[in-house]
């Protein structure tokens, strides 16, 4: 009997430990030599259709053990309303220092939370959030990018360190995840910017010269492709976070209404200018009611997208994809049948609508990884926008075409009956089309200049900007180190005061003095002693929350500005892991060496009230640490 269920035992052993290791997951390689690791492979998911799970809820045995791992890269959840939460493992035991960052490559989420734990001796690890999303202004991004992108040190306890995320959002969900090294992101981030500068300068033009042709020529059908793919760039900018980095930054209101208010514009503007191009309601009257309905529909919905009115953005965007399959079917029945009847431009028409809506399904097989991960498939729906937009403009010429062919043709058989007026006719036409050439070498002559025009002022506007964002940062920053100076620490003070106070919380303000960091100037030189104060000022930085300041106050002297606490006490561990990392030996040219620090704390309101004088209260209270044999910090004391 035992022997006749072995093997089933067997088996179910087998499924438990697959479970179990498929639970457990294994942590994400660090960057190697690409400088980037994408996550999709490595991330468990946990859905919270009620979206009120916190970090502690899921962190709880019960709902870890749910945690699935999709298997997909990028992970893609398509329209949903629930929240998802994302977990995965990065190793310890990296360098002290070594920085990495997080990217999230979708830029129309709206609330992203970024759960990064922090060992703690002897205990369970502490988790600082970090929040992003569309529904927050571009200013509190924590680095600056048209993504959204994390910045954190590299994990060094040693062994495995878990990571939460946690994504909401009305439209579809999608979370490509990409762990980079700065200098690797730095440089994928000027590649896609040349790449998208390109793409979108081609779109500009192709929108002007077109509409030169529509002053020029004065056909309708010329003003609704300009609008069309006017409609189109601009959801394309709005898609990849351009717009609201550069169009709109102050808006959060565009910033989550403007993607689904540019492709129902997109839609309905498409529509009208297939029916203008395809002459639908000659050729197919029927296809036409439909599609004049799509076309109201779809203005309806940009107004409803931007208002917010009856409908959510997300809504909008489940109803315009029905729409736009709707559209595309009726769009491609209706070219097939004006072929057929032999009209030669649908020949473009159809290649330009067969191209776009091939981009755009390679980029839905990407999604649901089963493309793999290239140039083509990340930009399809730019490639296909581009084919689109250059392919309907031969499709308008082609059709300018047949229309002169046609208008001839019937002149000719008119002139069959009136020699003399087949002569005046032809004259004309020589004319005719004497101006159209000469008015269209204009146009091209202006468009060139146009061009020159606009790359030199954008060159010098490029210029500028670079300029005065070096001259921004130089004013509020120490060149040697890189932290705010004294001057920006004393704003910052100013605003981290006003914020205290409004939410009844407490401020320090820790001076720290370096000790025996003269002693490093003096025997091995001054570049020993800049190479210690920029290390120091790295550690530093580590050492502090996110929320915190660090500016360098002068000389060997620090500033660190710790909000947000609820006790005076609460800035005694603070500062005790500064003075820890500070103690840490420095590597310096001519050997290590080390230095330790006295530290002076006083509390806002409890010290004092006044920038100033809480400053001053600091300065004697790291006296007061300095004179006391063994004690790193003190806080001021009154008397």
């Amino acid at each position: 009997m035992m022997l006749r269920f072995m093997p089933r035992v067997l088996a179910f052993l087998a499924v438990l430990i697959f479970a179990s290791a498929a639970a457990a997951g294994e942590p994400v390689p660090l960057p190697g030599e690409r400088g980037f690791t994408s996550l999709g492979a490595y991330v468990e998911v946990l859905q919270d259709p009620s979206r009120a799970l916190r970090l502690e809820d899921v962190r709880a045995p019960e709902r870890a053990a749910r945690f699935t791992r999709p298997g997909a890269d990028p992970l893609n959840f398509g329209y949903s309303r629930a929240a998802w939460w994302l977990r995965f493992r990065l190793p310890g035991g990296a360098p002290a220092g070594e920085e990495l960052l997080l990217e999230v490559a979708f830029p129309s989420i709206d609330r992203i939370e970024l759960y990064r734990p922090e060992a703690q001796p002897g205990g369970e690890p502490r988790y600082w959030a970090r929040l992003a999303g569309d529904t927050f202004p571009w200013d509190a991004r924590e680095v600056r990018h048209r993504n959204y992108v994390f910045r954190f040190p590299a994990p060094t306890a040693p062994g495995e360190h878990e990571f939460f995320m946690r994504v909401q959002s009305k439209s579809v969900v999608t979370v490509p995840l990409t762990l980079w090294r700065p200098e690797a992101f730095a440089d994928q981030g000027r590649n896609v910017q040349l790449l998208l500068g390109l793409f979108y300068g081609l779109a500009l033009a192709l929108i002007l010269y077109n509409l030169m042709l529509f002053a020029a020529v004065r056909d309708g059908v010329y003003a609704y492709y300009v609008a069309y793919a006017a409609a189109f760039g601009l959801f394309l900018f709005s898609y990849d976070g351009l717009a609201y980095q550069y169009l709109w930054p102050n808006s959060v209101w565009a910033a989550n209404h403007a993607v689904a208010m540019t492709l129902c514009l997109t839609l309905a503007l498409g529509v009208l200018f297939a029916r203008g191009f395809l002459a639908t309601r000659r050729v197919v009257p029927r296809a036409d009611l439909a599609l004049r309905g799509i076309a109201a529909a779809g203005g309806v919905l940009a107004l409803f997208a931007a208002t917010g009115w009856m409908l959510d953005y997300g809504d909008v965007l489940r109803i315009i994809s029905v729409l736009g399959f709707a559209a595309a079917a009726l769009a491609t029945y209706v070219a097939v049948r004006a072929l057929l009847s032999g009209y030669r431009p649908a020949r473009y028409f159809l290649l330009a609508w067969a191209a776009l809506l091939v981009f755009i399904g390679v980029g839905a097989l990407r999604n649901f990884a089963l493309v793999p991960t290239t140039f083509v498939t990340i930009y399809g729906l730019h490639i296909g926008f581009a084919m689109d937009v250059l392919l309907l403009s031969f499709a308008l010429g082609d059709r300018i075409g047949v229309l002169r062919r046609e208008r001839t043709a019937a002149q000719a058989e008119a002139m069959q009956a009136q020699r003399r007026l087949l002569e005046a006719t032809r004259e004309t036409e020589r004319e005719l089309e004497q101006r159209i050439a000469e008015r269209t070498a204009e146009l091209n002559r202006a468009n060139e200049r146009l061009r020159a025009e606009a790359g030199e002022r954008e060159g010098l506007m490029a210029l500028l900007r670079n300029q005065e964002e070096h001259l921004r940062f130089m004013a509020q920053h120490d060149p040697l180190t890189g932290l705010p100076n004294r001057l920006s620490m004393q704003q910052r003070l100013a605003l981290a005061m006003e914020l205290a106070k409004r939410n009844r919380k407490k401020l320090a303000v820790m001076l720290v003095d370096l000790d025996g960091f003269k002693s490093i100037n003096d025997t091995r030189g001054h570049p020993a002693g800049d190479q210690a104060l920029v290390q120091l000022a790295s550690r530093l930085r580590t050492s502090v929350r996110g929320s915190d300041t660090v500016a360098r106050y002068g000389g060997d002297e620090f500033v660190i500005l710790a909000g947000e606490l609820d006790r005076a006490d609460d800035a005694t561990m603070i500062a005790e892991k500064v003075a820890d990392m500070v103690q840490l030996p420095l590597a310096l040219a001519g050997g290590p060496a080390s230095v330790s620090c006295s530290i002076g704390i006083s509390v806002y309101p409890d010290d004092a009230e006044d920038a100033e004088a809480l400053i001053a209260l600091a300065d004697k209270a790291m006296y007061a640490s300095r004179s006391a044999s063994g004690q790193r910090f003190a806080f001021f004391a009154a008397g």
